[in-house]
């Protein structure tokens, strides 16, 4: 098991490989298995499986196990935005953008 990876210098693939078997190491420790968990989250045996052994599965099926093992507050600082000064605090208070300003092209110019 690939435990201490560091994630800096890991693909997305061997993140999630890794994290798919610290929570099969987790769900094995509960003595809980893997059928039993399975239906816990409502999915598929298989689904589980592959999630354990391999890192694929959606996001939703990653948060159900997370759940199912009692490990959300370890989802809770993902993601959070950085607060560091107060010009962030009043960026914070701002309305939410939508979406990414598109960049005009030129008449003439080449892309």
């Amino acid at each position: 098991m690939h435990e201490f990876l560091d994630f800096n210098f890991s693909s997305a693939d061997e993140i999630s490989l890794v994290l798919g078997q610290r929570l099969k190491h987790l769900r094995i420790q509960k003595e809980i298995a893997q059928a039993d968990m399975a239906q816990r989250m409502g999915v598929s045996r298989s689904t589980l499986n592959t999630l354990e052994n391999t890192g694929k599965g959606s996001v939703t099926t990653w948060v159900k196990l997370v759940q199912c093992l009692g490990q959300e507050a370890q989802l809770q600082p993902l993601f959070k935005p950085v607060i560091a000064s107060i010009a962030d605090m009043a960026k914070q208070q701002k309305p939410v953008r939508q979406r990414v300003t598109r960049q005009r092209i030129r008449p003439g110019a080449k892309p």
